[in-house]
């Protein structure tokens, strides 16, 4: 009976400890860059495939990835079913980039997705706890080059060389120089890549 209340007094004891921590926040988690969005999705979907994540949609500067992962203990066991055949709980990475006045927002909300006992899915929100996760993640996207500099100084080389199958427009030479720049840190790590 004695071990069984010290067992119990121990319990409660880490319980409350545990729950004085302060929790991270859950997301949306929300970032900015000096670089161009077209930039930062080239370097987000790079670190993702690295990562082992699938790419499963993709419109534009909103797309999302996700990767088979066991959920903590407490969800596996309460909440996702493993019943459900051809179901896995996943973690779900989406990202969101907006470009405003020079800047670039990147906001990225992660989730589990999981079957719940009936094979329908649903969702919890994955809390991004790793503070040096979420500090690496800031430093890669400061990595990125700054926008308008890099289109400044790059663009007129750009029309001095350009042959005369080259937009000409100034819109048309910024987006080819944004589509060469992503060309670029795509080759960066994949020497069959070619940039013209």
């Amino acid at each position: 009976m004695k071990r069984v209340l010290i067992l119990i007094l121990a319990i409660t004891t880490l319980a409350a400890a545990r729950d004085k921590k302060s929790k991270a926040p859950p997301g949306p988690y929300v970032f900015t860059s000096k670089a161009s969005a077209q930039t930062l999705k080239v370097l987000i979907v790079q670190s993702n495939l690295k990562e082992g994540y699938a790419l499963d949609s993709d419109n534009q500067f909103q797309f999302r990835f996700s990767k088979a992962a066991q959920m903590p203990v407490i969800g596996a066991l309460f909440m996702a079913s493993s019943a459900c055949t051809g179901m896995t709980t996943k973690k779900v990475w989406s990202y969101t980039l907006a470009e405003l006045n020079g800047m670039t927002k990147v906001t990225v909300q992660p989730v589990w997705e999981y079957p719940d006992d009936y094979c329908k899915t649903q969702t919890l929100e994955l809390i991004w706890s790793q503070r040096e996760e979420i500090t690496a993640f800031q430093a890669m996207l400061d990595k990125g080059p700054n926008s308008s500099a890099h289109i400044s100084t790059s663009t007129p080389a750009l029309a001095a060389v350009a042959p005369a199958s080259t937009p000409t427009s100034v819109a048309d030479q910024q987006q080819s120089t944004k589509q060469h720049t992503a060309c670029l840190e795509l080759a960066k790590d994949n020497p069959s890549i070619t940039c013209r």
